[in-house]
């Protein structure tokens, strides 16, 4: 699944005229949602104890699963 900024749809919209829909997504640059790997990088540089990092940990990606789809 690929994420855009509204404001890159209403670009692509402006730029659609005439164009594919490979060309129009080809200058758009998707959002990137963090890996496993990542969230867990990010949340063992946080300084608040093994508590917070499993819960910042599952709310990332929890999070992430939403916004792709999933019910978890």
């Amino acid at each position: 699944m690929k994420l855009y900024t509204e404001e890159q749809v209403v670009r692509a919209i402006e730029l659609s005229d005439g164009r594919s829909t490979d060309e129009v997504l080809a200058g758009l640059t998707p959002i990137e949602l963090p890996s496993d790997e990542e969230i867990g990088k990010e949340a063992s540089v946080r300084h608040y104890g093994t508590n917070f990092k499993h819960v910042f940990a599952s709310g990332a990606k929890w999070m992430r699963n939403k916004i792709q789809g999933g019910e978890q």
